[in-house]
């Protein structure tokens, strides 16, 4: 597969993509009755329902009970941390909105050869409350979401992850990110997964700055949740030095490299 630039703007980014709701969760009706310390439990379950191989290559066999990102999404993180490694960017990888900790343990295990830092940032509380700018039905999503660090610890630990390379930081990000923004020199790949427009907008202001030149930002959420795309699309326009670019077809993922000259 080969990436394609995207060069979306706020106006081209909303003449293809016309629906300004946020999805309607899959059995809503059945997560009002889930206690939020059963999530993770519940989408495990529900993955291993819908498990269409009985096996896949490694990492992502054994990432596929922690992770809901798309097949491509997950593939691309992991050829984006296979490029940092060929080039030597420096900085660690790191994953704002980490839930059951599949993504970051593919970040992990593509940049195992480096043993580049790993930091997660999760309030392991579910998502916060939306605002206007996430659209209709955004509401429906507050407090789901909920993650469990236990499954982040048991990912890393299949994975054969060195447990010092890990740093989980639990809270919301208005809170955590200025308590270790200063221990953090640089950054050479950002996975937002965050869904909402505030954290998303929060996240990308917060660690541009630190992000290596060189270094990636991957946005998994810019197609299905309004408000990540309004945010990312703000973001954009401040900094016409990068642009959105895409890679794959069916969950296509959503990235952005940061100019190695300025």
């Amino acid at each position: 597969m080969e990436s394609s630039s995207v060069g979306l703007t706020p106006s081209t980014a909303k003449a293809e993509m016309q629906d300004e709701s946020a999805p309607e969760p899959r059995f809503a009706l059945l997560r009002k009755l889930i206690p939020s310390r059963l999530q993770s439990t519940f989408r495990r379950i529900l993955r291993r329902w819908e498990r269409r191989q009985p096996k896949l290559a490694e990492p992502y066999d054994t990432v596929y009970d922690y992770c809901g990102m798309s097949p491509t999404r997950q593939q691309n993180l992991v050829r984006l941390c296979e490029i940092l490694e060929q080039e030597g960017i420096p900085g660690s990888v790191m994953e704002c909105g980490v839930m059951d900790g599949g993504g970051s343990a593919l970040m992990a295990f593509a940049t195992r050869q480096s043993g580049r830092p790993v930091h997660m940032f999760d309030s392991w509380e579910g998502l916060p409350a939306a605002t206007a700018e996430d659209g209709a039905r955004a509401s429906k999503w507050v407090g789901q979401f909920v993650g469990s660090l236990a499954m982040v610890s048991e990912v890393m630990q299949a994975l054969n992850i060195e447990p010092s390379r890990l740093h989980a930081h639990r809270g919301w990000f208005h809170e955590t990110f200025p308590q270790v923004a200063g221990t953090i020199d640089s950054i050479a790949l950002l996975h937002v997964d965050c869904d909402f427009y505030e954290p998303v907008l929060l996240t990308l202001e917060t660690w541009y700055p630190k992000l290596s030149p060189g270094g990636f930002i991957q946005i998994d959420d810019y197609e299905p949740f309004p408000g990540c795309r309004k945010a990312t699309d703000k973001f954009l326009a401040a900094h016409p030095e990068t642009r959105l670019e895409t890679w794959g077809t069916s969950g296509r993922a959503f990235y952005l490299r940061k100019p190695i000259s300025p």
